[in-house]
């Protein structure tokens, strides 16, 4: 059976690269799937129009931005078998769909489905109308908490499943499909075989899933890691350094990435020889490769290669009106349906101390960011005003210090 996979123009901001070489858990999409599709006894096969594919046999037909898991592929390929018609795969819409971002993406959405550029051609037949073969993705999900007042009315849940596809046609849904790969992990081992996870409870004597989550960690060769770190969960790559105190859970952490002290890193990618300083983190983001980081937590957001994040910056993910969160895609605004997004920068970009992006930012390729001037103490006038600052008296005046020391700067 052949697989044919048409190409795009499409191009990823603010990257400027094709989806296929966008990095989804440190591998290249394309990479991802050609394994998968070979896994599956798939031969593949590259075209430049879908109407120039010309075959008899049975056969699938995909866009180039495609993203899914083998689960997914098989199920819709056994299931329009049984149909023996011409289909299209179709996902029911709910927690995966809105966690995947499908706003973001090229797709059909109606009230029952979400329709992606995924095609199953029967025997014989090329040009035949294709009937929707619609995927409850659904398996397992996972409370947040959060407070009401944060959430609204509804719980807050994250899916966890391993039977996905998206359509990686903006930014957000490269970041989607890095946590989805991570959470797909922890849908497999949660549907493993009673008897495996016996043994895995057995391996860790206890049936803490804390504990057993510990047991199926990955860890490369050459690495360096101290023996108060705890990992949970994870794939560490080769000659990584993890520093005293730190936590690495539900990740993927690549070659030669070294962590200081008290480092946090949770359901996060981190690409080959990122840098992050003691007491320091990740929360669902994404660093590509060589990322250095100084903030205390990034939170829900992709950072391109060589990037550098400083110190007393951020990347806020929630907007304080409740609403969701608004993302631009080729010159138009939309609504994410979400309420926890950060922002995207691109290679090369410099955050400088003190830069705070608004949930759905994109800072374009190469940029290197500071506050404006007046924000940034820079001199010291002589009489001890600050440019951009107010002072105020201090409460008493420091024992064996002059009348200098009576002022302190005033930081609201």
């Amino acid at each position: 059976m052949k697989a044919y996979i048409v190409e795009t123009a499409r191009r990823i901001d603010p990257f400027g690269e094709h989806p296929g070489d966008c990095l989804i858990a440190n591998s290249r999409l394309s990479e991802i799937r050609a394994e998968v599709l070979q896994n599956l006894g798939m031969e593949v096969r590259r075209v430049p129009d879908a109407a120039q594919v010309v075959d008899a046999d049975e056969h699938i037909i995909m866009g180039a931005s495609l993203f899914f898991t083998r689960e997914l592929v098989k199920e819709f390929i056994d299931r329009s078998r049984k149909l023996k018609a011409c289909t299209t795969c179709a996902i029911k819409p709910g927690l995966v769909t809105l966690h995947t971002l499908t706003a973001t993406q090229d797709v059909k959405t109606t009230a029952d489905r979400v329709e992606y550029d995924l095609h199953y051609i029967a025997p014989g037949s090329m040009r035949e109308e294709r009937v929707p073969v619609v995927i409850e993705p659904e398996q397992f999900s996972q409370i947040l908490p959060m407070p009401e007042h944060i959430r609204g009315p509804q719980e807050y849940r994250i899916p966890i499943t391993d039977t996905f596809v998206i359509q990686v046609d903006h930014w957000a849904n490269l970041w989607a499909a890095n946590i989805a790969t991570l959470l797909a992990g922890a849908s497999r081992l949660m549907k493993s075989p009673k008897l495996s996870l016996l043994w895995l409870a057995l391996r860790a004597r206890s049936a803490n899933k804390w504990r057993i989550l510990h047991q199926v960690n990955r860890i490369g060769k050459n690495c360096d890691i101290h023996p108060t770190a705890y990992i949970e969960g994870s794939t560490i790559g080769n000659n990584v350094m993890i520093g005293a105190g730190s936590v690495i859970r539900l990740s993927v952490i690549g070659d030669g990435t070294a962590t200081g002290s008290n480092v946090t890193i949770e359901s996060s990618v981190l690409g080959e020889e990122c840098s992050i300083d003691s007491g320091c983190g990740a929360f669902c983001s994404v660093l590509y490769p060589r990322t250095v980081s100084s903030s205390r937590l990034i939170f829900t957001s992709l950072c391109g290669r060589d990037t550098f994040i400083a110190d007393g910056s951020g990347m806020a993910d929630f907007r304080l009106d409740g609403k969701p969160v608004i993302v631009s895609k080729d010159g138009v605004s939309i609504n994410t349906g979400v309420l926890a997004l950060g922002s995207c920068i691109g290679h090369g970009v410099y955050l400088g101390a003190a830069s705070i992006l608004a949930p759905g930012t994109v800072i374009p390729c190469g940029l290197r960011i500071i506050p404006e001037r007046d924000l940034i103490i820079s001199k010291v006038n002589p009489d001890g005003t600050i440019p951009g600052h107010r002072l105020i008296p201090a409460r008493r005046p420091p024992r064996g210090r002059g009348p200098s020391a009576q002022v302190s700067i005033d930081q609201g």
